[in-house]
Formats: C-alpha cells, sequence, structure tokens
C-alpha cells in the first residue's frame, strides 16, 4: 500500500508540474458516454486453486463537467454516473464456480495535463455467485456429492484509476479497486482499454 500511495504522489508531482497544457475538462463532459473493457488481477486467496482473470465491461456517463474553477487548471472537474460488469471462473477442492460482480458507480475525474484523465470514486451493487458442487468425501458416509447453488455477496467500495487517450475516442486506463464487504468479489487491478463516444 505504501509503494501504491508513492506512485501516487509522483504522479500527481509530475502531473502538476504540466499543468500549464490543461485549460479545461476533455474527456469527461457532461452527456459523453465511455466505454471501457478491462481484464483484472484477481485478488490472493488461499483457498482458490485456480482462478482466472477478471473480465469486466464499464460504461460511464457524463453528468456535470467544469464547475470546479482553479487558476492553475480552469474549468476542470466533471462528474459522471455507470456501471461495472465482471466475470470470472475458480475452482478449489468442493466445486467449480463462476461469479459476476455488479455495481453502479459515481466518480469524480480531474484532468492535470492534456489526454489524462485522473478518476475516483464510490461503488456498490451486488455478486452473483453459481456453484457446481462435485466433490467425495469418505466412503463410508457418502461417496459422492454432487449439486449446485446460487446465491450473492454485497459490494460496497470505492475506485480510482487514470485514463491515458491517444486520440479523442480511444485510449488505455488502469484501475484500483476496494470492497469494503468482501474482499474476494472484484480485482484488485486491472487494465484495458477506453473508447468515448
Amino acid at each position: 500500500m505504501k509503494k501504491f500511495l508513492l506512485i501516487v504522489a509522483s504522479l500527481f508531482t509530475i502531473t502538476c508540474a504540466s499543468a500549464a497544457n490543461v485549460e479545461k475538462i476533455q474527456f469527461a463532459n457532461a452527456g459523453d458516454f465511455a466505454l471501457g473493457v478491462m481484464v483484472g488481477v484477481p485478488p490472493y486467496n488461499l483457498s482458490v486453486d485456480h482462478r482466472t482473470p477478471t473480465f469486466s465491461v464499464d460504461a460511464m456517463w457524463g453528468l456535470k463537467d467544469g464547475f470546479c474553477h482553479t487558476k492553475a487548471f480552469g474549468d476542470n472537474g466533471a462528474i459522471d454516473l455507470g456501471l461495472y460488469v465482471g466475470y470470472f471462473y475458480y475452482s478449489d477442492f468442493y466445486a467449480k464456480s463462476w461469479e459476476m460482480p455488479l455495481a453502479a458507480r459515481c466518480g469524480f475525474n480531474w484532468e492535470f495535463v492534456k489526454n489524462l484523465d485522473v478518476y475516483a470514486g464510490l461503488q456498490g451493487g451486488a455478486s452473483i455467485l453459481h456453484s457446481k458442487l462435485d466433490y467425495y468425501e469418505s466412503a463410508l458416509i457418502t461417496p459422492h456429492v454432487t449439486g449446485s447453488s446460487t446465491g450473492s455477496n454485497g459490494i460496497l467500495g470505492i475506485y480510482s484509476g487514470v485514463k491515458w487517450m491517444f486520440t479523442d475516442v480511444f485510449g488505455v486506463k488502469a484501475e484500483y479497486s476496494g470492497d469494503w464487504l468482501d474482499l474476494w468479489s472484484l480485482p484488485t487491478f486491472a487494465g484495458g482499454v477506453q473508447f468515448n463516444f
């Protein structure tokens, strides 16, 4: 965590030095629509033998922009509202399972330098879990146990990230997620591409 904060502080210092490049927010304007596709690194869990990366899609709509006026950055700051949908698969001794986290998001965007959008916000929702049981116990009690179950876990936490736009339409993004209710459903770090419409 200390390394992560040090990296964020370094990026903040570097980007502030280039503040003259920014006069207003570019990529999170009111009415804009953005679509992101990412692959996430799963959090570490000792009880799971195999887990795929989290594949996700997020969509954001700009609600308000340019409401924070500063001398260095001009009319900056934007608020957006969005949705997050992910999917991953894992297995352990008892079951083969898939999970689909679904979350609503509300974020604040700030653009320190041209083409770079830094954002952070809150997210909440639920993760749908489906498990197919298939394991052996003692032959004297239950030779073979099978079945399936479906349930859900709550999601409530924060997210933050950066987007670098190569053009008005296409860019790359990296994101950190933290879940206060369940440290398992969301990827810790994710990266991918961004499309603006």
